[in-house]
């Protein structure tokens, strides 16, 4: 019988088993497609796979202890299946090998189960939807946004994973800062109101910060920004780095506030928010203040804008390309 895909469900022993064999290198060239697949279509999946690993590697090292008790606990696992339809075909293998998964099997099932579900959430929220945590944190998931809670979840240990669009207003607490994961990002809150955008899909990562202060983590490039009020915070594949502008009020609006700032500031913002390149051929301009607010007007709109300001003249390049001069 061919596998179901990952999104589907399928009985916990029978997922177990076939993450073990491939675990093991047990696993044919279908079975392993599979769970390659699996893998890569939630972050939690590859957690998961490394605690079994895990597991196994004690089951392994204590193997004789128990190996005794291992006809009893395959007995008693493959009652367990039994009671479910099987969805993937478990072709024979050597007995030492099976041997193993039932013992790997029985410590998942039994005392070691805790282990393995240590990265299942104790709750997910699909937007469009607002909610509360128990913490006092607020949340506006957008559509298609996901935010699973952590196991354990408390004013103490307040750890999110989200994918999607979210607003958060969180309630502070230095000690215990509220930690979001985002694929191999994280981010840490002491307490402020903040949206995120994360796209794993297409690896685009936006962070912007009302008022308060969070901090952005890279664990892959081991770096890290502190973000306040009004900055956004932007990667992506093609520009993997943090890119910081400041000044942004709202980022879904493309909201922008220049008090009294330099030019040289905000085209910095601009070119980040609206995603161009802006050349300036006299460079005394940079020095010169600006002082204006735009929500959502076109790149056209605000390059002219600035161009009035500063009884200067802008040309357009391309679509991504301007001159100010």
């Amino acid at each position: 019988m061919t596998p179901s895909f990952p999104n589907e469900a399928m009985p916990d022993e029978a997922l177990y088993t076939l993450l073990c064999k491939y675990l093991l290198d047990e696993a044919d060239t279908e079975e392993r497609a599979w769970v390659e697949t699996w893998k890569e279509a939630d972050p939690g999946n590859m957690a998961l796979l490394v605690s079994l690993g895990k597991v196994l590697d004690t089951a392994a090292a204590n193997e004789k202890t128990v190996a005794a008790d291992t006809p009893y606990a395959w007995s008693q696992l493959q009652e367990k299946m039994d009671d479910k339809p099987a969805l993937i075909a478990i072709r024979s293998k050597p007995r030492f090998t099976w041997l193993k998964i039932a013992a790997v099997l029985l410590i998942a099932l039994g005392a070691g189960w805790w282990f393995l579900l240590g990265n299942k959430p104790q709750e997910v929220y699909a937007g469009p939807v607002h909610t509360t945590l128990t913490d006092g944190s607020n949340v506006q998931l957008s559509d298609g946004a996901k935010l699973e809670v952590a196991r354990g979840f408390n004013e103490k240990n307040r750890k999110v994973t989200l994918t999607g669009t979210a607003s958060f207003d969180v309630k502070g607490s230095a000690a215990n800062p509220f930690v979001i994961t985002l694929g191999h990002n994280e981010v840490k809150v002491l307490g402020t109101r903040f949206m995120i955008d994360y796209q794993p899909g297409a690896a685009t990562l936006k962070v912007h910060v009302s008022n308060g202060k969070v901090m952005v983590i890279d664990h892959d490039k081991q770096d890290s920004v502190l973000l306040t009020d009004g900055m956004l915070l932007q990667k992506d594949n093609d520009r993997p780095a943090f890119r910081i502008a400041s000044h942004v009020t709202d980022m879904g609006k493309r909201s922008l506030s220049f008090q009294d700032t330099p030019l040289e500031e905000v085209l910095h913002t601009i070119t980040e928010v609206y995603d161009i390149k802006v050349e300036v051929m006299d460079t005394d301009l940079l020095k010169l203040p600006v002082r204006a607010d735009f929500t959502g007007e076109s790149t056209e709109d605000v390059m002219k804008s600035l161009a009035l300001m500063l009884n200067a003249h802008y040309e357009k390049v391309n679509d991504r390309q301007y001159k100010l001069k």
